[in-house]
């Protein structure tokens, strides 16, 4: 079984709405699982944000109804590979990296509070590593031969398709999702899991654990 956790968080998303009685208080909406939370800063009056604004915020997830706080801007940017690029690569707060058809990264990865994409046949060769609040998403033929070790993770996603060959280690994260309505995902090595909010595995995946 794996546990319920407290640990505080800075998460990627955006501004989903305002409470017109109280301008301290209204929705976020959480970046790639696209869970909306609410929020309460007595700062957010003098922050700049608007409704639609890309933002960072705190949220700790070990509680039955996570409330959001802290709302920062922030100017998201993305990067696309689709050549063959030799590693170490580290994605960086708030950057989007996309691995598409004909890009191969040859070695490791570090996802910060940032997003890594890796789809369209585009293949990474060496490890993923997720650490504050980074998500991943493996779909549409996306391949990773290396293990997955997501340390503090919000979105871990291996979809439609999207196929890991190592093993995916699980320390801390919001959701771990293998297959969605579009295909189910393959991860051809094991799954161990400690401290999450929410696993989601569909039929239609793939898992052949300690098979390696």
């Amino acid at each position: 079984m794996y546990k319920q956790f407290k640990l505080n968080f800075m998460a990627l998303g955006k501004v989903e709405s305002t409470d017109p009685t109280d301008p301290t208080m209204g929705t976020v909406k959480e970046d790639e699982t696209e869970q909306v939370y609410p929020f309460t800063d007595p700062n957010f009056p003098s922050s700049g944000l608007k409704v639609g604004d890309p933002c960072t915020y705190d949220i700790d997830y070990s509680l039955r109804n996570p409330i959001a706080s802290n709302l920062q801007s922030y100017i998201p940017t993305t990067r696309d590979i689709t050549t063959v690029v030799q590693g170490p690569l580290t994605v960086n707060t708030g950057e989007t990296l996309n691995i598409k058809r004909g890009g191969m990264v040859n070695g490791n990865i570090v996802v910060n509070n940032a997003n890594l994409v890796v789809e369209d046949t585009g293949g990474v060769t060496g490890e993923i590593t997720v650490d504050a609040q980074g998500s991943f998403i493996i779909r549409k033929g996306g391949m990773v031969n290396g293990n997955i070790v997501v340390n503090k993770g919000s979105a871990c996603k291996v979809i439609n398709k999207g196929n890991v060959r190592g093993n995916i280690v699980v320390n801390s994260a919001n959701r771990l999702i293998v297959g969605n309505t579009n295909g189910g995902g393959t991860i051809t090595g094991a799954i161990t899991v400690d401290k999450i909010r929410k696993v989601t595995i569909t039929a239609t995946s793939v898992i052949n654990c300690g098979a390696v």
